[in-house]
């Protein structure tokens, strides 16, 4: 069976209906993806490509933004500035209410990235973006908790959106709908399981189609065969209380100057929680003021 397609309809404009949020609930937990056709107006994403892109080939992504670079491809971290800072990309009100239904009573933003597939690069090794355990306190050790956790409801999940039109040749995301449902079972499954029990789908269409997924969904990113590179947005959301693994050695994962931060309106202010603009800096006076605490301009590109 196909991943769940919403297309939003008139009666969505104010609020989500009753209807396209069961379809959004269903289709999650069947099969830890969705596909949306009209999340964002076609204009800003025409300008979040060229802000990217620009970045792309002035080296900026590398040079500020780098997370990791394997095979041809490689992960930045993108700063609220811009078309980011439009409300109807970070407060987008489908995409706000798609949250809140996932991750009720908190959700924050755990990071914005992008993911440019290079000309040439290789098949992406299939893998979730959690973790694959959680640990727990045993007296003064953490130890793996090794029960069952397949049913928990969604901790984090990442709206893809490609900045292109993607076809089979220039590299797709595939995902192997269904699977978010073993990767925390007590013996979580290796890959050959994943191709035997779950058929996979490629996430190929035009330019403004996005896709979301469940941390714990199995995906990989196929071969760029094409001669233009690939960037595929990715803007994570997650419980408050959840920290992405994948960040830890990474710093900030949530970039806003504190001036921006105090532009966005009081009521959609706690997404940026994360960010190192939102925190109350402790021991200032402490060797030019930064000791401990954070500098005022920790996260500035």
């Amino acid at each position: 069976m196909a991943i769940s397609n919403i297309e939003f309809s008139k009666k969505d404009a104010k609020g989500l209906s009753s209807k396209t949020l069961r379809g959004i609930n269903s289709g999650m937990k069947r099969d830890g993806a969705l596909i949306f056709e009209n999340l964002f107006p076609l204009p800003l994403l025409k300008r979040i490509r060229s802000e990217v892109m620009r970045r792309h080939e002035n080296g900026q992504l590398r040079e500020h933004g780098l997370v990791r670079d394997i095979g041809g491809r490689y992960a930045a971290v993108l700063p609220f500035e811009g078309p980011f800072l439009e409300p109807a990309f970070y407060a987008n009100r489908r995409l706000g209410e798609t949250i809140a239904a996932l991750l009720w009573p908190s959700r924050c933003i755990g990071s914005l990235e992008v993911v440019v597939s290079l000309p040439g690069s290789s098949r992406q090794h299939q893998h979730i973006d959690g973790p694959i355990r959680f640990d727990r306190a045993a007296g003064k050790k953490k130890k793996s908790f090794r029960g069952d956790l397949s049913d928990l409801p969604p901790y984090a999940v990442t709206l893809c959106v490609p900045l292109c039109d993607v076809d089979e040749d220039n590299g797709p995301t595939v995902i192997w709908p269904g699977s978010h449902r073993t990767a925390l079972r007590a013996r979580p499954p290796g890959e050959s399981a994943i191709l035997r029990d779950f058929p996979c789908e490629r996430m190929v269409g035009d330019f403004g189609r996005s896709f979301l997924f469940d941390f714990r969904t199995f995906h990989c990113g196929e071969p760029n065969f094409s001669r233009e590179p690939r960037p595929l947005l990715m803007f994570v959301f997650t419980r408050s209380w959840f920290r992405d693994p994948n960040l830890t050695d990474i710093y900030p994962n949530v970039v806003i100057t504190k001036r921006d931060l105090m532009r966005i309106p009081e009521r959609h202010r706690s997404l940026f929680m994360l960010a190192p603009a939102a925190c109350r800096p402790l021991w200032r006076s402490l060797s030019g003021g930064h000791r401990g605490g954070v500098s005022s301009r920790a996260g500035e590109w």
